[in-house]
């Protein structure tokens, strides 16, 4: 008789678990439901195709991304260059006969001392990333951020697809200035030309981690959307960085709680984390009401606001 009780309770205790798990889910669910996250595709969607490439941008647009991410160099003929690094980084890239780079001749590759010409003959896609398994190889190039802009835009109208905006990082370090890049004036105006020549003010933000870049945006294109990326400490320390306000604070995810999300709520501030990819962490991040999520898995994202 004994056994049977104790049977009986583990059996009812096993129950009501299931049924509160499910309640839990259902009301997750409804919430989810009630938000309204942006899914921002991480230089187009790194997690399945090659970094920064079109045919990554497209991807991520064809799987219904908000906004593309993306990160902007200058080459020695002042193009605007999507790539994330200002040299042919050896993790991925290969050169134009397809031999590997080694890891010691990368800054033999500035992109600040080469021709767009020439840089684009080296292939992004071919060797793959090991940090991304599953991302599909295929031959690729550095693309222009104005070729981005027109074959974006080309897509959706051909295809039908809804318009996408763009968050384009200026990749800007101070000690790096002359070197591996312009100065943050010089810098700016160049990517600005690009915008303005194919009408996006509307339809871009420019994030930085350097204070100097959102500083120049802020005086000389004070219309423009701008984020301030983070990668370390609180965003009371780190808002001291800017002599203004921007209109977004995005900082790495797991610097994020809701103490913080407050904090930066209160000075009416977007909050944008990046990079999030595993579906504990997205799950995580959804849960304190961000604006958008950046991630290199855009499927992901979208699996876990049930979209």
């Amino acid at each position: 008789m004994k056994t049977l009780l104790l049977t009986g309770l583990v059996i009812a205790t096993l129950c009501s678990c299931k049924s509160k798990s499910e309640e839990t889910k259902t009301m997750s669910t409804a919430q989810k439901d009630s938000l309204n996250i942006q899914v921002q595709g991480h230089r187009g969607e790194r997690g399945n195709l090659p970094e920064n490439s079109i045919p990554a941008f497209l991807g991520a647009l064809r799987k219904g991304v908000d906004v593309l991410e993306l990160d902007v160099v200058i080459s020695k003929d002042q193009q605007v260059v999507v790539s994330h690094e200002p040299v042919m980084l050896p993790l991925y890239m290969l050169t134009p006969e397809g031999d590997s780079i080694a890891t010691e001749d990368a800054e033999k590759y500035n992109l600040y001392t080469m021709d767009y010409a020439e840089i684009k003959q080296f292939d992004g896609g071919s060797k793959g990333n090991v940090r991304f398994p599953q991302q599909q190889k295929m031959k690729t190039y550095k693309p222009l951020l104005s070729e981005v802009f027109d074959t974006v835009a080309a897509t959706i109208k051909a295809e039908g697809l809804k318009p996408v905006k763009f968050n384009i990082e200026i990749k800007s370090v101070p000690e790096e200035y002359d070197v591996f890049q312009p100065q943050p004036e010089a810098f700016v105006a160049l990517v600005m030309q690009v915008i303005q020549k194919h009408t996006m003010e509307a339809h871009v933000n420019v994030q930085s981690f350097d204070p100097a870049i959102l500083e120049v945006m802020h005086k000389n294109y004070p219309d423009i959307e701008l984020a301030y990326l983070v990668g370390e400490n609180s965003y009371a320390e780190n808002k001291s960085n800017l002599t203004f306000q921007p209109e977004i604070y995005s900082p790495y995810f797991k610097l994020l709680d809701s103490s913080e999300v407050a904090q930066i709520r209160k000075d009416g501030l977007k909050v944008i984390p990046w990079t999030v990819n595993e579906p504990e962490d997205i799950e995580q991040v959804i849960a304190l009401k961000v604006d958008a999520i950046i991630t290199d898995y855009p499927e992901r994202v979208f699996n876990e606001l049930n979209y």
